[in-house]
C-alpha cells in the first residue's frame, strides 16, 4: 500500500512538473514535449512513472501522442465531459430543456460577433448548409447550419459547448413536433440578413427564427432561464 501511494504521488508530481514546463516555455497546441526517456532522466523517475504522469494530462485533454512526432500539447475541450454524458443519453427532458434554453441564448448573444466577422466565404458556406427554404429541418442540417454560425463568432469555448449539445437540437425538433408552432424566418432568411442587413436586423431575424422555441420556453413553468425578447 505504501509503495502504491508513493507511485501515485510521483506520477502526480510528474504531471505538475509537465504543466509547469508547458507554462514556462509558453508552449502552444501542436508544440512538442520532451521524449519519455528525457523526462525520466531529468525528473529522476522511471519511464513507467513518466507515462502515468502523462496519462493524467491526457485525461484532461492537455497532451496527446502523435505517430512519428511524439507527445504534443493540445487544446483541452472544456465541455468534453458534457459531450460524453450527452452521448450516453443520461440527461433528463428537464435538463435538455435547460440546455436548449442556454444554446439559444448563447446564439442570440453572439449575433453581433457573427455579423461583424462573417466573410463572403462564410456566408456562401452557410447558404450551402441552409437546406431548402423550409422552417423544419432534419437534426443533421440544424446542427451543421447553427454550428457554422457559432464558428463564425470565433469563440472556441462556445464552439466546444455547441458540439457538446447536439442532443439539444433533437429535443428542439421533438418540441416542435409536439407543439407545431412555427416561426417566420428560415435559414436562408438568416443568410440574407447576415449578407446585407445591419447587425440589429440580423439579431432581430435570429430572434424571430427562434421565436416559437422561445415562446414555448417562456410560457412553460419549468422552462428555466427567462429571456426578454
Amino acid at each position: 500500500m505504501l509503495q502504491a501511494l508513493k507511485s501515485k504521488t510521483l506520477a502526480d508530481d510528474v504531471a505538475q512538473n509537465l504543466l509547469g514546463y508547458i507554462r514556462r516555455h509558453g508552449l502552444n497546441p501542436g508544440d512538442l514535449l520532451p521524449k519519455e526517456e528525457e523526462l525520466a532522466a531529468q525528473l529522476d523517475v522511471s519511464r513507467h512513472i513518466v507515462r502515468e504522469g502523462i496519462s493524467r494530462l491526457k485525461a484532461y485533454g492537455l497532451v496527446e501522442s502523435r505517430k512519428c512526432r511524439g507527445m504534443i500539447v493540445t487544446r483541452p475541450n472544456a465541455f468534453a465531459g458534457v459531450h460524453k454524458l450527452a452521448q450516453a443519453e443520461v440527461f433528463s427532458e428537464a435538463e435538455w430543456k435547460e440546455f436548449m434554453n442556454l444554446r439559444i441564448i448563447m446564439e442570440i448573444g453572439m449575433a453581433d460577433f457573427v455579423h461583424a466577422k462573417a466573410t463572403p466565404a462564410d456566408i456562401a458556406e452557410l447558404r450551402e448548409l441552409a437546406g431548402p427554404p423550409t422552417l423544419v429541418h432534419p437534426v443533421a442540417e440544424e446542427v451543421a447550419f447553427h454550428s457554422k454560425l457559432f464558428s463564425i463568432g470565433g469563440n472556441v469555448m462556445a464552439n466546444q459547448f455547441m458540439e457538446a449539445l447536439e442532443g439539444s437540437f433533437k429535443y428542439q425538433i421533438d418540441v416542435a413536433e409536439r407543439d407545431p408552432r412555427q416561426g417566420k424566418m428560415t435559414h436562408l432568411d438568416l443568410c440574407d440578413a447576415l449578407e446585407s442587413g445591419t447587425k440589429e436586423e440580423f439579431t432581430a431575424i435570429l430572434k424571430e427564427h427562434f421565436k416559437p422555441h422561445l415562446d414555448w420556453l417562456l410560457n412553460d413553468k419549468k422552462g428555466g432561464i427567462k429571456l426578454k425578447v
